[in-house]
């Protein structure tokens, strides 16, 4: 600015003072490219190269125009909405939440992704290492340890004459050939010696790929003789507290599916994890925060009531689907990233190994396996929460937003809120 036109226009020496203030201030705003708020690296560029620090800077600054983050819809994601932890979460971060129902989407979830329409969820290892193999460029952002063999289970009619696996030598099998329940049977029927039905190998027990409600029709009609399912979801929950199904396998017990193909894994795209690194972070604190309320405080009734109203299901339906031993949530953090990442190849690799067509068509590199694994919000990591478990004693830190001590995991009885700010749920198109 020319002070000496200010001058000539008459201007007295407070506006001129406002005038140079406002200046600068709006300079040191616009100087900053569009799109640099806390995401320093490239969208593309993979964040795992070279040492990593753990941060001890403040917080990145909070852009001034609001981000849209969708999310997706699980048991505890309702009862942090019900309780307003999502916007004590995320609105100090000008962040507006939207709950994404994904099962609608089914087998075109990275397509929800690629559009915008989805950007942090959960999900099996299986198939979000698919997501990769089919080339999205998708990065993990926490991951679970080992799982229990019952998360993934084969099911038949409760007046079925198949009791084994064994019994299904000619019979006909169904399950979602991109689901991680499909891999489990695969692996516990090889481990019997019995081959399934691929695209490679010819099998003793047939296989068709169905999933969704058709899958449980053709099961209780009698056109499959079993299901590969996940027991903890809504659908199939329902069939085991009606009585109408029973179990004759679980995943095989410390097989490649329990330690590897079945862990909870957190994911997102590159590019939104570099753009928003503190949602991330914002989210897992989120996650531990409600975790610990759920399980160590033994308010798996008041989440099942909350999870209930939204997957309409009886409240018995949704209190199996977390409290259960085969379910889907609720995973203490496994925070070695190369732990995850050892974890995964392995499973890769006996998949590649024992005839799987998927992987076997779509193989992934080691350095692929390891970029896929963000170790930014792994242990030494700038944005990693604490999300094992573990108790965790009050710190004098925890009252400083964006330190290492946040403590907001383990809240308080103030830290329960109206529930006039939830946030709307809607189903993925």
């Amino acid at each position: 600015m020319n002070r000496s036109l200010v001058y000539k226009a008459g201007l007295p020496l407070a506006g001129i003072l406002a005038a140079v203030f406002l200046f600068r201030a709006f300079s040191s705003d616009t100087a900053k490219p569009a799109g640099t708020h806390p995401a320093a690296a490239a969208d593309a560029a993979p964040a795992t190269a070279g040492a990593i620090t753990r941060s001890t800077a403040l917080p990145p600054a909070i852009p001034s125009k609001k981000r849209v983050v969708k999310i997706g819809l699980n048991s505890w994601v309702t009862i942090a909405n019900e309780k307003g932890w999502l916007r004590e979460a995320f609105d100090p971060l000008n962040v507006e939440v939207e709950i994404v129902d994904r099962r609608v989407a089914g087998s075109a979830e990275a397509a929800l992704f690629q559009r915008g329409d989805l950007h942090i969820a959960e999900r099996m290892a299986y198939p979000s290492l698919q997501h990769k193999a089919n080339g999205f460029d998708f990065v993990v952002v926490w991951a679970s340890g080992d799982c229990h063999p019952r998360r993934a289970t084969t099911i038949v009619r409760k007046d079925s004459p198949v009791r084994t696996l064994a019994d299904l030598k000619g019979k006909v099998l169904g399950a979602h050939r991109l689901g991680c329940p499909y891999f489990a049977t695969y692996e516990a029927l090889l481990a019997e010696g019995i081959q399934l039905d691929t695209e490679l190998k010819k099998g003793e027990v047939h296989y068709v790929n169905i999933t969704g409600n058709p899958s449980i029709l053709a099961l209780l009609t009698g056109e499959i003789e079993a299901l590969s399912v996940h027991a903890a979801t809504p659908e199939i929950g329902r069939l085991y507290e009606e009585g109408r199904v029973r179990e004759i396998a679980t995943a095989k017990p410390d097989g490649q599916y329990v330690t590897g193909g079945g862990r909870a894994l957190i994911i997102t795209l590159r590019r939104f994890a570099n753009r928003n690194p503190d949602v991330v972070q914002a989210y897992l604190r989120l996650y531990d925060r409600t975790r610990r309320w759920i399980v160590d405080g033994n308010n798996y009734e008041e989440t099942a009531e909350a999870a209930a109203k939204v997957y309409r299901t009886p409240k018995s339906v949704s209190l199996y689907m977390i409290k259960d031993e085969s379910s889907l949530v609720l995973d203490p953090g496994r925070p070695d990233a190369q732990e995850t990442i050892d974890a995964l190849s392995r499973f890769l690799k006996w998949a590649i190994a024992n005839g799987d067509d998927f992987y076997g068509a779509k193989p992934l590199t080691e350095a692929q396996i390891s970029e896929f694994v963000d170790r930014r919000f792994f242990e030494g990591g700038e944005y990693f929460v604490d999300t094992s478990g573990k108790p965790r004693p009050p710190s004098p830190a925890s009252t400083v937003a964006g330190t290492d001590g946040d403590t907001s995991s383990a809240p308080a009885a103030s830290a329960v809120v109206s529930t006039s700010g939830k946030h709307p749920i809607r189903p993925a198109l």
